[in-house]
Parts: structure tokens; C-alpha cells; sequence
């Protein structure tokens, strides 16, 4: 009776036993295979974090190298470079170029406030080739300009460039700067070590020790180092080798492995609970303590699936990153393929599509149109209704032509107001007048701007393939001189390239750059061109004309190189030596006889108001000239853009004792609120109303309207273009009181003019 019990008893142990036996061996592998998937899970983890810090320092420096490639193609870089190859001083135009420029390499090493983005350089300069420092965003800080590769820049654009001093390493990008594909300088920026190191340790791995560093041959570069000294498993360490793409560097890095302290994951905690399952099975009566061991074995698995669950939130917050990664890489590739105003294409997309254009034109022996577009008097909407209500117009416009052309075709925005349209496939010359003047067409609608409407015109210039050019630069190029003469010629209109505006364009040029010499050298002479009284037949006074023979060029007319320097700034050299010049001869020759001068000034000088006071005043006072006999004669484009500073310095020039004579009168935009509003005592009559005025009787009656008009204002009046007996006596007919021209005498130098002089004064000697 007390046997069966027993027997019972022993097998309820032994199947227990068995049974617990069971499960520990399914612990023991179950264990196993989670210490193995947690390492394994880890190395991924840690190889995925290398990889990121790969492609972030990678994206880092390409963005770097981007920016400094916009700096050595900013236009205030190539205007100074053109300034200086033109011979530009510093005090006429070079200086300004280089204040630009050093201010622009400044804004590249001080944070972008509005964007709030911190500066990837510590210092950039310019440097001419084999030359010295131009420009230095921080030239307190001595610079070793040997340290710069300038052989090796000569094989290649651009480069990140290593160099070690006292244990310290410096990271710069070196680009190069060309001007008419000539190497003329080196863009050196400085990168800030800080920045790099910045963008890595908001990565950092937090939840275990490690150590990151940047290493090139010529140093390294600690990112950061959070090991425990005295750590036991500094030795164990799992190490990682990343060559970072398209630059020098490799990313070394040290972490430490899962730790053994993780009692599931522990191999000692693997032996200890196989040999645990001997003494259990025999141990099974002590049920308190099997039911503890339970509960701390569950407890474990629990910490193991918590570990995994934690590793799954990382993994997918590292999903997360690279996704937002990858979108904002989508949308800087955007941005630096398109206008972020207009939405077009920007300069170097439509350059690339134009290649690409050509390429394919090339292979189906097609044309391609290129058609340059820019708006006319844009100037006047930002200055008169603010930037804003520009740019508003420059998006009506890109809407406008977008919808004017095929799918297919290219509209690109290449600068403030001009636009490149790219026609591949086109049939005929005939097309590209069509598409011109359709163009043109709906410019003839008005522009919506602040509830208001506004008209504005454009002027268009065009270049095809192949005739025209065959590479972009020649096509872009032609196009744009085209552009430019039907600026020249009125606006408001298309033209296509013709081989002679080359022609035209390189004379402008040569005259630009020999102007500035000949202004050195003292080739320009100043001629004069006696006034007659027509009452007494005598001369009363002389008009200081320009006169310039260049070796080169030959004879150049004022009115091809005055306009030039008006743009370039020489105008201002060219009338402080004109008037001097007439003043101090207008006063020796009043000793022969008793005569005025008349001196012409061009708009561009009354820019400068202070100034012309001042070098009116200097040259009446250095010549002793009476400021009565001065007379200045100005043209009617001053008039048109009059405005409240114009009129004061008019009456303080009156105030002196000058003279104003309104040359070339109706030729402009000629107004009787012009004559009352300004303080003129001459009228001179443009030479063009005499040329036909004997046989055509519409020209006799415009200068006899001229003529009594001045009279109604008091004014006298000068002819121009006197050329015949008959027009002198119908001038003196109609009481015009002065004449100039060929019938008198052409203009003369001062040799010929005092012969003149002493011939109309025989008693002087």
C-alpha cells in the first residue's frame, strides 16, 4: 500500500526533472541565438551609423566645394578680374570691384541669420596665380601663400587640400578662377574643423562608448571620444574603416561591444545554467527555489525582448533620418537646376539642356533657335514700385512665355531680366520670325501689378544652329549681341545674328580699352569750331569739340566713344579735361578778340553734382576765364529724367555767372515745359532740320516755328549745319541771331583757330 506512492512520487520527480531538463537546454539555445542576433543586430547598426557619417561629411564637402565654386564665378570676381585686365586703376572703377568682392567673400564666412545656417568656412580669400592675396576675408591673420599648389592647380579645377602644422591639420578647398578660359587666380576657403566636427556629434551613438576621428596621410582630425579609460574592453573593441567618397579622408571608428555584464547575453551565465540542470533534477522537492529560478529566467527574456525592442526603435529612427536625408537632397537638386522665383530653369540647366540641344541637333542634322529675351526699362518698375512688385512681373513674364512655347522647348531665367528660350527642331528662318513676333504679341498686354495695370516691352536677339555657332558659348554670345543692337536701335523688337555685329562689338572693345590709354597719353585733342554773329558776320565765340586718332582704330567720332565713356565712367575724365582745356585757350585768345566758349556736358556728369560745381569753379579760377564768356550746352536726355537735385545745380551753375545752351534741340524729346523750367539762354537748331531745308518746305517751316518759339521765350538761337550762301541769309531773315557750320569753317585746332582769329583781326599782332 505505501509502495505505489513511492513509486508514484519518484516518477512524478523524474518526469519533472526530465521535463525541467528539457526546458533549460531550450534556454541555453534560445539564449545562445539571442546573444548571437544581438551581436549581429549591433555590427549592422554600427556599420549603417559609419556609413551615414561616410555620406554626411561626403554631402559636406561637395556643398562646401559647390559654395566655393560660386564665389569664383560670382560676378563680383569676374568684374574684377575684367576690371583689372582692362587696366582699371583703383581710383576709377577697381576699387569698387574690389570692396565687392571682399564683402562677398566675407558673407560666405560670417552664419546666414536668414536661413539659419552657420558658415562652412572660417577664412576665404582670393589669390592671383602665382601671384599675391587680392582679397582676404580676415587679413589680420597672417597667410603663407607658399602653402598653395599652384603647379598642380594648373592640371586640375578644384581641390580639398591637407595641411599639417605642430600636430594641427587645416582643411581648405582651392578653386579656380578663370577670365575668357584663362587661369587667372585661386579661391582658397579655410573650413571650419568645428563644422565638421559639429555635424558629427549631433550623431553620436549614445548608448554605448566609442571613438570617431577624420584621418588623412598628413594627419587626423578627433571627433570625438567617449570610451572609459579604465574600461576592461577598451582591447575588444569593434573597429570600422570608411573611405569617405571623392575626398582624402577615412573615418576610423571604435565601439564597444554589447556587455558581458547583460546576464541573458553572458556566456558564463550560459555554462552556469547547463550545469545548474544536473542539480535540479534532483533537487526538484525544492520547489520555492525552482519557482525563483523561473522567475528569474523570465525576467530576463524580458530584458531581451526590451533590448530588441529598443534596437527596432533605432533602426527605424535611422530609417527616418535617411529618408529625410534623401528628400532634402531631392529638393537642393532642385533648387540648383531651377530659378526659385519663377520656377524656370536656372543659367546652368539651360546651359546643359542647350548642350544637350545641340548634341542631338548634331546627330539628326536639325536647327536649333536660341533665343535671348530681355525686358525693356525693368529697371523703372523696381526703382519706381519697389522689388516686390518686380518680382511679380518677372513671374507674370515666365507664365507668359511658358504657355507661348512647346513642352519640349526650354525657358530658362539667366539673370535679373533676361531669359534664354531653347527651339529645338526648327524648320526655317520664317519659324523663328513667327515665334518672335508672337513673343513680342503678348508683351503687348498688360502686366497686373498692386491693382494696377502696367505695359512693359522686350527686346529679343537671335542665334540658330549651325550657321550661328556651334557651341553654347558661341550661340548664348551671338544671341545676346543681337539682343543688344535692338536695344541700340529703339527696343521693342527681335533681330537676328549677323557676322558684322561681331564686327561692331569687338570695335567697341578695342575702343574701351584703347580709351583708357589714350586718356593717359594725352591723345585726345580739343578742336574748335567758330560761332558767327549773322548781323556782323563775325566771329563771336567757339565750340570745344573732342577730337581722338588712335594709331590702331584711326580717326574714332565723339559719337562712338563718348557713349562708351559714358558707360565706363571716363566721361568724367574726358570733361574735366575739356573744359579745362577750353577754358584756359578761350582765355589767351581774348586778347585777339573778345569771344565766348561753349563747352558740352553729358548727363552722366550731373550724376556727380558736387563735383562739377567744384571742377567748374577750379577751371574758371585756374584760367582766369570770366564765367560770363562760359557757355555749357547740354543735351535734351538730361531734361527727361530732370528731377528736383538737376534744377538746383542748373541755377547754382547760373548762379555763377554761366551760360545754358540746349544743343541738338528737336531731336529728343523736345517740350516747351523744358525751355520755361530751366534757366537757358541759347537755343541751338540740330543740324538735321538744314540739310534739305532750301527745297523742302516742311523743313523750312520747322525752323521757323523753332525760331519764333525761341523768341517767345527770350532766348537766342545758334543753327547748326550751315553749309550754303542761301541758308545764312534765310536764317538772318528770320532774325536767328547765330550760325555754325562747314560754309564758316570745319572745327580746327588751336593753331588753326588762332590763324582764324588773327586773319579776321589783322590789327592785332
Amino acid at each position: 500500500m505505501n509502495m505505489k506512492p513511492r513509486l508514484n512520487r519518484r516518477n512524478a520527480i523524474l518526469m519533472g526533472g526530465f521535463l525541467l531538463g528539457a526546458y533549460l537546454l531550450l534556454m541555453i539555445i534560445v539564449t545562445n541565438a539571442g546573444q548571437n542576433r544581438l551581436k549581429e543586430s549591433q555590427l549592422n547598426e554600427l556599420n549603417l551609423n559609419v556609413t551615414i557619417y561616410s555620406e554626411s561629411i561626403g554631402y559636406f564637402f561637395e556643398t562646401a566645394s559647390k559654395e566655393i565654386r560660386e564665389v569664383s564665378q560670382h560676378k563680383t570676381t569676374y568684374t574684377f578680374f575684367a576690371n583689372l585686365a582692362s587696366g582699371m586703376s583703383m581710383q576709377y572703377g577697381l576699387g569698387s570691384s574690389l570692396l565687392q568682392l571682399r564683402r562677398n567673400l566675407i558673407r560666405h564666412t560670417t552664419p546666414n541669420q536668414h536661413l539659419h545656417e552657420n558658415a562652412k568656412f572660417d577664412r576665404m580669400l582670393l589669390v592671383g596665380f602665382n601671384s599675391n592675396i587680392i582679397a582676404d576675408s580676415n587679413p589680420k591673420i597672417p597667410f603663407d601663400i607658399d602653402s598653395i599648389p599652384f603647379q598642380t592647380m594648373q592640371t586640375i579645377d578644384h581641390k580639398i587640400d591637407i595641411v599639417a602644422k605642430d600636430g594641427h591639420i587645416t582643411i581648405r578647398a582651392l578653386q579656380n578662377v578663370y577670365l575668357n578660359g584663362e587661369l587667372v587666380g585661386i579661391v582658397v576657403g579655410d573650413i571650419k574643423t568645428t563644422a565638421i566636427i559639429n555635424l558629427l556629434t549631433t550623431q553620436e551613438y549614445q548608448l554605448s562608448n566609442s571613438r570617431l576621428s577624420l584621418s588623412t596621410d598628413a594627419g587626423s582630425l578627433p571627433i570625438w571620444d567617449t570610451f572609459d579609460s579604465s574600461a576592461s574592453y577598451r582591447s575588444n573593441t569593434l573597429y570600422f574603416n570608411k573611405k569617405v567618397a571623392n575626398t582624402p579622408f577615412n573615418i576610423h571608428a571604435w565601439f564597444a561591444p554589447i556587455s558581458e555584464s547583460q546576464i541573458i547575453t553572458s556566456t558564463w551565465f550560459t555554462i552556469a545554467l547547463s550545469f545548474l540542470a544536473v542539480p535540479v533534477i534532483f533537487g526538484l522537492y525544492y520547489s520555492l527555489r525552482i519557482n525563483n529560478t523561473n522567475l528569474v529566467l523570465t525576467t530576463k527574456i524580458e530584458e531581451t525582448h526590451s533590448q530588441q525592442a529598443v534596437l527596432t526603435r533605432q533602426n527605424h529612427r535611422l530609417k527616418t533620418e535617411i529618408d529625410r536625408r534623401k528628400m532634402f537632397e531631392k529638393e537642393l537638386a532642385y533648387q540648383a537646376s531651377h530659378d526659385i522665383l519663377t520656377g524656370l530653369s536656372n543659367r546652368k540647366s539651360g546651359d546643359e539642356k542647350l548642350k544637350h540641344a545641340l548634341l542631338q541637333a548634331k546627330r539628326d542634322d536639325v536647327n536649333v533657335l536660341v533665343m535671348f529675351i530681355d525686358l525693356d526699362d525693368f529697371k523703372q518698375i523696381n526703382d519706381t514700385l519697389g522689388h516686390l512688385a518686380g518680382d511679380k512681373l518677372l513671374v507674370q513674364t515666365a507664365k507668359r512665355l511658358r504657355q507661348s512655347v512647346r513642352k519640349t522647348d526650354v525657358v530658362a531665367r539667366i539673370g535679373g531680366d533676361e531669359f534664354l528660350l531653347v527651339i529645338p527642331n526648327l524648320d526655317s528662318e520664317k519659324e523663328a520670325q513667327t515665334l518672335a513676333s508672337k513673343l513680342l504679341t503678348i508683351f503687348e498686354q498688360p502686366f497686373q501689378l498692386n491693382g494696377s495695370q502696367f505695359f512693359i516691352s522686350t527686346s529679343i536677339g537671335m542665334s540658330i544652329y549651325p550657321q550661328d555657332g556651334k557651341t553654347t558659348e558661341e550661340l548664348m554670345a551671338h544671341a545676346d549681341i543681337a539682343m543688344y543692337r535692338v536695344k541700340k536701335e529703339g527696343r521693342n523688337g527681335f533681330s537676328f545674328y549677323e557676322a558684322s555685329m561681331n564686327t561692331d562689338v569687338q570695335r567697341s572693345l578695342d575702343i574701351d580699352a584703347r580709351l583708357r590709354q589714350a586718356i593717359n597719353d594725352n591723345k585726345l585733342e580739343i578742336y574748335y569750331q567758330p560761332i558767327i554773329d549773322l548781323e556782323s558776320k563775325k566771329i563771336t565765340g567757339a565750340e570745344a569739340l573732342m577730337r581722338w586718332w588712335d594709331d590702331k582704330l584711326g580717326f574714332v567720332p565723339p559719337d562712338e566713344f563718348i557713349p562708351i565713356a559714358e558707360r565706363n565712367g571716363l566721361i568724367h575724365k574726358l570733361g574735366h579735361m575739356a573744359l579745362h582745356t577750353a577754358c584756359h585757350q578761350a582765355q589767351q585768345w581774348q586778347a585777339i578778340q573778345p569771344l565766348s566758349i561753349a563747352v558740352n556736358f553729358s548727363a552722366a556728369q550731373f550724376r556727380q553734382q558736387d563735383s562739377l560745381i567744384e571742377t567748374i569753379l577750379t577751371a574758371l579760377s585756374n584760367s582766369g576765364l570770366d564765367a560770363n564768356l562760359l557757355d555749357i550746352e547740354i543735351t535734351e536726355s538730361l531734361l527727361f529724367n530732370n528731377n528736383i537735385e538737376t534744377v538746383q545745380i542748373l541755377e547754382e551753375i547760373k548762379r555763377i555767372g554761366a551760360h545754358f545752351s540746349i544743343d541738338d534741340f528737336g531731336t529728343g524729346y523736345s517740350a516747351l515745359s523744358y525751355l520755361q523750367k530751366f534757366p537757358f539762354s541759347k537755343l541751338k537748331i540740330d543740324r538735321s532740320f538744314l540739310q534739305d531745308m532750301e527745297t523742302n518746305p516742311s523743313s523750312q517751316e520747322l525752323v521757323n516755328a523753332i525760331i519764333a518759339m525761341a523768341k517767345a521765350l527770350g532766348l537766342k538761337v545758334v543753327a547748326e549745319g550751315v553749309e550754303t550762301q542761301w541758308d545764312q541769309n534765310y536764317l538772318k531773315t528770320q532774325h536767328c541771331e547765330f550760325s555754325q557750320g562747314y560754309y564758316y569753317s570745319k572745327a580746327l585746332s588751336k593753331e588753326d583757330f588762332e590763324a582764324l582769329l588773327l586773319q579776321h583781326n589783322p590789327n592785332v599782332t
